[in-house]
Parts: C-alpha cells; sequence; structure tokens
C-alpha cells in the first residue's frame, strides 16, 4: 500500500522542518563546563561563590562580589581523544584545537553608602563578557568486527510502504519536485541496494542475502562552539545579599562530516558521507541571588530563562556503492538540503553553597538541573505545531539531567593558591531512546549517539598582586557514550545493532590572566 500522500502545503512544511529529530536537537541545547582557569580548576562550582567572569554565567549575583574592577582573557590548549570498542575491535582518533574561553570586563562601582559606611546598596557592578560556552570539537573513528545487521536492512525496512512505482518518479533530479520521497530510500533504490520483492508491493529487501555478515566502519568530524555575549548587572546589599541578572546573547556554529561505511561478506560495499552545518543565534536571561547568613557560608540560587535559538541547516549526502556486476558507482542527493527553524532549550535552575574558612581555603558545591524533555522544536514563526511528532519524542525520550560540581581551593600563600574539583553530569536520554526520523525526511544522517555519564575531573593554581593575576588549570571531560549507526529496534532482535561503546576524552589547558584598577 502506498503511503498517504498529503497536501503539498503540508508535505513541503513537513520538508522544511525534517532538519531535527529529538536526539539531533538535543545536542545544540545540552550544558558544558567552560571558562577561566580558576572556574575550570574547581569544576565550575563557583555559583555561591562569585567574584570571577565565568560565575556570573552561571550566577549573575556573583558579579556583586566584585569590590574593584577587573579585565581578564583566557586561552585554552584542547587536547582530545576518542576510544571505540565495536563488536570486539578497538580503535582510536584524536584532536588537537587552541581557542579563546573567555574576555570580561568587570566595573565595580561603590556607591555613597559604602563611602559612608551605611547599609543597603553598597556597589552597584556591571559586566561585559564574552564566554565560549561549549565547544563541539571532536574526531572519531570506530571500527567493528562482523555484523548480523547491515544498513540495507534499515534501507529496506524504512523505504517500506513506498512503490517501484513511486521510486521511479524520482528518475528527473533537477527539479526535484516528489516531496513524499525520502532521501535515504532515494538513494538505496538508485543505488541498487534494495530490492522490491514483488512489482509494486511496497515490500522492499535488503540487497544481501540471509545471513550475510558485514563490517562497518564510521568515521566522524565534528567542529564548533556556542559562544555567549552577555551584559549584566549585579548590586551589593549590605555585604549580606547580592542580587544580578544578565541579557546573554548566544551565536552557534556546528559542523558535521560523517561516513559510515560496510563490506559486505558476498562482495561489494556501501559508504554513505554526510556533510552538515547549523548556524544561528539565540537570547536568554539569567536571574541570580546569593545570600550570607553567616562570615563562613555563602547560598547562591539561580534560575536561567530557556535560551530561544534562531537556526538554519544546510546539509548535503553522498552515497558510494557496489552492489555488484553493473551496479557500482556514486549517486548524491538530488540537491543541497536546507531548512530553517527554531529550537527553545529547557528552563534551567542552579543551587549552590559555599564555605570560607577566612582568607586561606574555601569549598563549594553547586547543583544544577534541566529537563531536556521540554526542549522545543518550532518553525521560524515560533509555531510547534509542524513539529508534535520530535517534541512528543522529547518528552518519551528525554530526561531531566542534573550536573553535580565540587570545588575547593587553598591558599599556601598569600600569593599562591592551589584548586582542584570534580563534576558529574547524569545521562540526557532514557534508556529506551533512539533516533526517529519522518517518512519523508531529507536527512540520510542516520547514525546518533545515547550518552551514559560525563565526568569532569580539574586541577589548577593560581598567584596573584595587588593588581594583576595569572592562573593555570587542568580539567579532564570524560564522557561515556554508546554508538548506533541506525536505529534497528524494528528489524527483529537477529538485526539488531551492537552499539559502539565510545569514551571522548577532552583535555583542557588553560590560562588566564587577569589585571585590577
Amino acid at each position: 500500500m502506498k503511503r498517504n500522500i498529503l497536501t503539498i502545503a503540508v508535505i513541503f512544511s513537513s520538508l522544511l522542518v525534517m532538519a531535527q529529530t529529538s536526539i539531533d536537537a538535543l545536542k545544540l541545547v545540552e550544558n558544558d563546563i567552560n571558562g577561566t582557569a580558576r572556574y575550570i580548576s574547581m569544576a565550575g562550582a563557583f555559583g555561591a561563590l562569585g567574584g570571577d567572569p565565568s560565575a556570573i554565567k552561571d550566577n549573575p549575583a556573583g558579579l556583586g562580589i566584585y569590590r574593584r574592577s577587573e579585565f581578564t582573557g583566557t586561552l585554552n590548549a584542547f587536547i582530545q581523544q576518542t576510544k571505540s570498542d565495536w563488536n570486539g575491535v578497538k580503535a582510536s582518533d584524536d584532536m588537537y584545537k587552541l581557542n579563546t574561553n573567555n574576555l570580561s570586563l568587570i566595573l565595580a562601582i561603590p556607591t555613597w553608602r559604602r563611602e559612608n559606611g551605611t547599609s543597603g546598596l553598597l556597589n552597584s557592578n556591571w559586566a561585559f563578557n564574552y564566554n565560549r560556552v561549549k565547544n563541539f570539537n571532536r574526531s572519531l573513528n570506530a571500527k567493528s568486527g562482523l555484523s548480523n545487521s547491515s544498513m540495507t536492512d534499515y534501507m529496506a525496512y524504512f523505504t517500506g510502504g513506498l512503490t517501484g512505482e513511486d521510486m521511479s518518479w524520482t528518475n528527473d533530479y533537477e527539479p526535484f519536485d516528489n516531496l513524499q520521497i525520502p532521501w535515504i530510500s532515494l538513494l538505496a533504490y538508485n543505488g541498487y541496494l534494495i530490492n522490491e520483492r514483488s512489482e509494486n508491493s511496497g515490500i522492499w529487501d535488503p540487497l544481501l542475502n540471509d545471513g550475510e555478515k558485514v563490517t562497518p566502519n564510521y568515521v566522524l568530524q565534528e567542529k564548533g562552539y556556542v559562544d555567549e555575549y552577555s551584559f549584566g548587572w549585579s548590586g551589593n546589599f549590605s555585604n549580606k545579599f547580592f542580587l544580578g541578572a544578565t541579557v546573554n546573547l548566544r551565536s552557534i556554529e556546528y559542523q558535521v562530516n560523517s561516513v559510515y561505511s560496510e563490506s559486505f561478506g558476498g562482495g561489494g560495499s556501501l559508504s554513505l558521507a554526510n556533510d552538515y552545518l547549523t548556524r544561528g543565534s539565540g537570547f536568554n536571561v539569567n536571574l541570580g541571588a546569593i545570600f550570607v547568613p553567616v562570615d563562613f557560608m555563602r547560598v547562591g540560587l539561580s534560575l536561567h530563562s530557556p535560551t530561544i535559538y534562531t537556526l538554519n541547516e544546510d546539509y548535503y549526502a553522498k552515497l558510494n556503492y557496489d552492489a555488484g556486476p553493473g551496479a557500482v558507482g556514486w549517486i548524491a542527493t538530488p540537491t543541497d538540503g536546507y531548512s530553517d527553524y527554531k529550537i527553545q532549550s529547557p528552563l534551567q535552575y542552579d543551587i549552590s553553597v559555599a564555605f570560607i574558612a577566612g582568607t586561606k581555603g574555601l569549598l563549594s558545591a553547586e547543583y544544577s538541573s534541566s529537563n531536556y524533555s521540554g526542549t522545543r522544536l518550532m518553525n521560524i514563526k515560533g509555531s510547534a505545531k509542524e513539529f508534535s511528532v520530535e517534541n512528543d519524542g522529547m518528552r518519551d525520550m528525554m530526561n531531566s539531567a542534573r550536573t553535580i560540581k565540587v570545588g575547593g581551593e587553598y591558599k599556601l600563600t598569600d600569593n599562591f593558591a592551589i584548586r582542584a574539583g570534580y563534576a558529574n553530569t547524569s545521562s540526557p536520554t532514557k534508556p529506551n531512546a533512539a533516533k526517529v526520523m519522518r517518512d519523508n525526511t531529507i536527512r540520510t544522517d542516520t547514525e546518533y549517539f545515547l550518552r551514559n555519564r560525563t565526568d569532569y575531573l580539574s586541577a589548577g593554581f593560581g598567584y596573584q598582586e595587588s593588581n594583576w593575576h595569572i592562573d593555570f588549570a587542568f580539567m579532564n571531560k570524560i564522557q561515556d557514550e554508546n554508538f548506533y549507526p541506525y536505529n534497528s529496534k524494528s528489524l527483529g532482535d537477529n538485526l539488531a545493532v551492537t552499539p559502539a561503546g565510545i569514551i571522548t576524552s577532552n583535555k583542557n589547558l588553560v590560562v588566564t590572566l587577569g589585571f585590577k584598577f
């Protein structure tokens, strides 16, 4: 039976928004720990402490802690290594990058009350900050042993319901106006990787014989960032209560180049390359407060509004195939795909506490939570109606992930301090999560990653004089994931994909230089 053909208006609307699945959207809205050297060396546990440019992005009230104005800049040397274990075969890859984490100008402005020693608003402080809040860079090479499941099995299943007559409409690529046909099926059909069981039956079989095994391989290059430009204010009330707010503009760029390939046990192969680029901007507002109940203790609370991103995507795919004599060559998507849409990230809240031992040391802890099931995809006008399937998937497959941070600092002398920290982020996805693509999707990147946990281990030291300071930090972010080349849950137990175990280690060497005035 043919799939129901929707009206041209509805199908065209769906085509434009099929840039994202629930799993894809999560990648763009997840949080990370990044910033100045002092902030990183304590694993970002600064919510109740303040007094650091990167702490302001977590809790704007931390800006009110400043007594003097300051200008700081931070450089980060990034060393990334991935290790994979897939059907008994181990592989690794690495990447090196250098970037700027932070530039900030803090203006600490005392009021007349501080000068006259009275209570009330003692300082009215302002901040202009640039922070790189997330880094997407990664290089991955995953190699597998023999597998019972093939991409051609998934292609045949996904094409079910379309007939040979439907597929034959695609012979003329220019212009490509058959908005019913998913491009993954188009590539499979024209690459001789699937065959219709009988004429116009809508039932498709993979090219491979029953029981024929394949050897998969996957290569991935990810690049990009989320940069935040913020303008903030915070007030110090009687050195007991600090209140702050920031207005934040974000810039996002995420680029993926991937190649999934298979060598067939009976001879032949396929290689599917996907190129994907997302660019856009977003906006949010953060509010925060810090309370000092006793001199040695601070308690912090902050609320981050959802970030609404306006995004543009471009993507292109190419299939190289060797399906036997007379069926060797390559085929590309009919045109470069594109999409304009919006993503709304979930609300986030942070609760923190810090204990300060005079001028010698401190210990700080922070808890933050983001309910990723509340992530929403919308069209460019802000309507979520066309994304009901994807947004329902958010609710069904995403968790409310929490991050716990703990950090400490101890001054060996009046000028020299040592620091250390640890943080852990729980999985943002439920165990049954999978990448679900719509029937008429123009995306052909079927692969996805499911996060297990993320750990951050950090340490550092700093030296300060009255008018300047320099800080150094090292952080190792260890991310544990499972990689799936496609969603095999509907193919049967004998064709279920064995996921690859992926461990990504991001080692950051960070230096911050600051000047007080």
